[in-house]
């Protein structure tokens, strides 16, 4: 199997939710899994082997620590996992799921700049507060959903 991580992900820190989803997410990540790099910058340069910035621009990148390229949504799933959401990076990972949201991802990439950065803060306290409630149904090894 591949390791995955420490995942170095290249995001859009010009995109006001790009920005809000990572943040919000490395606010999470206390393993610290994952390692942040804004490709937007007129100055990045990509890593030799590396996608092109114009390529990076468009949909999410991520290279994994034995040096593997994932692009657009198994990218979120890893991150939502490394973030301590592991069942929604779980539902991501969902064959009917993944499918659905490769075909749909370059759309919101697309017109990324429409949704407002605060979106992001909603979707993840939301995840944040389900986490919570999943975690106070379990104990001894034992959960009662």
């Amino acid at each position: 199997m591949d390791t995955i991580y420490p995942l170095t992900v290249y995001y859009d820190h010009s995109c006001p939710i790009c920005r809000n989803e990572v943040f919000r997410l490395n606010q999470r990540d206390h393993a610290n899994q994952m390692l942040l790099v804004d490709c937007s910058s007129a100055g990045f340069t990509p890593p030799a082997g590396a996608p092109a910035q114009e390529a990076m621009m468009q949909l999410i990148h991520a290279q994994t620590a034995n040096g593997s390229w994932l692009v657009g949504v198994p990218v979120f799933q890893h991150m939502y996992r490394a973030s301590g959401f592991g069942s929604f990076a779980g539902w991501l990972a969902k064959p009917k799921v993944m499918r659905i949201m490769t075909r749909i991802y370059p759309h919101i990439a697309r017109h990324r700049y429409l949704i407002p950065g605060w979106a992001t803060h909603v979707f993840i306290n939301l995840l944040a507060r389900k986490s919570v409630k999943r975690s106070q149904t379990c104990t001894k090894n034992q959960c009662s959903l």
